[in-house]
């Protein structure tokens, strides 16, 4: 009876999709999905919104054994559409009054970034559509088609993680973000890392497409649905489970944002300002017990010395309310220009180790291929807001505080995963975010940067002190709960107890085994067609005849 029902069900939905124009199919698709991932609350559709188009896709390729260069048109408007709505937030960046600019230079400006974005990540990531229909030629998938889903799921999964590795791709919108709500779901990142997520999340969308498709396959295909689900949901408990919160002497922690943003911190009197209210919540903080305080990324825009007056205000302060201070400036390191994060005793003394900036932010801190893009887009060249593009720095650099070994993220390191288990490794017992956010204001951008660093929590089995100049700053715990909380756009401290510890994460160990893993199932059925080729073309030579 309840088979039969199901069966009903999947037979009313494949009427019903093919009812709609099947190219809208696709964007429908990209929407319902970026929606997902912009409102995390909703985030337990993620689970079946990818149906329409891979049902779509599943059935074209089937159908009309499509083209390579038709099914990189597909994905690219699929991409397209899903990634204008991940970066709509750029319009916040209007009138880009911090970049000294005229309002129609701004509009032009956030245009060419909204649309250059969107458009630069579209390019590589619709290549996730004609890989999937090559692959799906080859001799494994035509054996067992049934696996074509979790082939998708693959190339998808390897495609988000590819963004982490150049400048051009910035793995803003990996898909386990849209979990950040849904309990336990969101909690198998603790043992594979993100990638599962999103492979778990495509692969059961895949499945779920494929049984709409094929009602005859139906019971095989729901079998591996719900193994998929249900083996994501079970590591997920797991990892919520074994998340260690609470060992370890517990110690008070601040982080002030002090919501002077980009848009007025370079003003005149900015600094006086920034001064008074960094005295005033960490005397807060100071009053409640804390040990640690920690300011957003360059709280105050300068270099910070010991006897400069940025230098002189942070440490006078550490001395003032016993506290250590974790803030950010400028630095200066043999010849090279940083973006940093300094420690101040509460003696006055200020650690020699200083944190930099290992993921600038493109146009922002730097122009990457600045020749190139002086010639072709000279104001973006001219978007930097510094007069010097800044350096990266190139190592976790862990500090001993009062809480224990502390590494450091600044603002866009916290979206890279690997440099979180490179400070884990390195002996981090407690993590320091930093970060500005400013630009954001109150967009998507600031949630969605904020659940990036929920998400570190998780994968690395450490609370995460995250300062903002502006909001969201926090402090999270390993099992990637919020303790304290200032939402955008007001001044705050948010003060709570943590527990340092040296526990390691299953991903902290095997990092993105899982990954590499779906690479040389790729790399196989690659090498399997390359082999099949040379056989035919073999094959093909010994049966022509020599010529008399």
């Amino acid at each position: 009876m309840r088979k039969t029902a199901f069966l009903s069900f999947l037979s009313r939905a494949k009427a019903a999709l093919s009812r709609v124009p099947r190219i809208v199919l696709l964007p429908l698709g990209a929407i319902l999905m970026a929606l997902c991932l912009l409102f995390p609350k909703i985030g337990a559709l993620q689970w079946i919104v990818m149906v329409p188009m891979l049902f779509y896709l599943f059935g074209k390729n089937e159908k009309e054994h499509i083209s390579l260069k038709k099914a990189y048109g597909l994905g690219f408007l699929y991409f397209y559409i899903f990634y204008l709505l991940i970066w709509h937030w750029f319009v916040e960046l209007y009138p880009m009054e911090f970049a000294g600019v005229t309002k129609g230079e701004a509009i032009v400006l956030i245009a060419i970034c909204w649309f250059g974005l969107s458009l630069l990540q579209t390019i590589f990531s619709a290549l996730i559509f004609p890989v999937f229909v090559a692959f799906s030629r080859t001799r494994m998938l035509k054996k067992l088609p049934i696996l074509l889903p979790l082939l998708f799921a693959s190339v998808y999964t390897v495609s988000e993680w590819s963004q982490t590795l150049t400048w051009a791709g910035v793995p803003w919108a990996r898909l386990a973000l849209g979990q950040a709500e849904c309990g336990i779901l969101f909690h198998s990142a603790s043992l594979f890392g993100s990638y599962f997520i999103t492979f778990a999340i495509v692969a059961v969308n895949g499945l779920l497409a494929y049984a709409v498709l094929h009602l005859d396959r139906v019971r095989l295909a729901a079998a591996l649905c719900a193994a998929v689900f249900l083996v994501n949901m079970g590591l997920g408990l797991i990892g919520y489970l074994t998340a260690d919160t609470q060992n370890g002497e517990g110690i008070v922690v601040a982080a002030v944002q002090g919501n002077v943003g980009s848009s007025n911190k370079w003003s005149a009197g900015s600094n006086e300002k920034s001064f008074a209210v960094y005295e005033k919540y960490t005397a807060e903080a100071a009053a409640a017990g804390a040990s640690l305080v920690v300011f957003p990324e360059t709280f105050v825009p300068y270099s910070l010395t010991e006897t400069n007056p940025l230098g002189t205000y942070v440490r006078e302060l550490a001395m003032t309310y016993q506290v250590t201070i974790r803030c950010g400036a400028f630095h200066y390191e043999d010849g090279q220009y940083l973006n940093g994060i300094f420690t101040v005793y509460p003696d006055g003394t200020i650690s020699p180790t200083v944190y930099a900036k290992q993921r600038l932010v493109p146009f922002g801190e730097y122009v990457p291929m600045r020749a190139v893009i002086e010639v072709l887009i000279p104001p973006l060249a001219d978007m930097n807001i510094l007069a010097d593009d800044l350096d990266p720095g190139t190592d976790s650099l862990i500090v001993q505080t009062p809480a224990g070994s502390v590494g450091t993220l600044i603002c866009f390191d916290s979206i890279y995963e690997n440099l979180t288990l490179d400070a884990v490794r390195d002996g981090a017992e407690l993590i320091c975010l930093s970060t500005n956010d400013s630009w954001f204001l109150d967009s998507a951008g600031v949630y969605m940067h904020h659940t990036q660093a929920r998400l570190r929590a998780i994968e690395s089995g450490r609370y995460i002190i995250r300062s903002a100049d502006t909001g969201i700053s926090s402090i999270i715990a390993p099992n990637g709960s919020v303790a304290a909380e200032q939402p955008p756009l007001v001044e705050g401290v948010s003060i709570s107890t943590v527990h340092p510890t040296a526990s390691r994460t299953l991903y902290s160990y095997i990092g993105n085994t899982f990954v590499y893993l779906l690479i040389a199932a790729e790399l196989a059925l690659a090498a399997d067609a390359v082999i099949l080729f040379i056989k035919r073309k073999r094959s093909e030579k010994a049966a022509v005849p020599f010529a008399e």
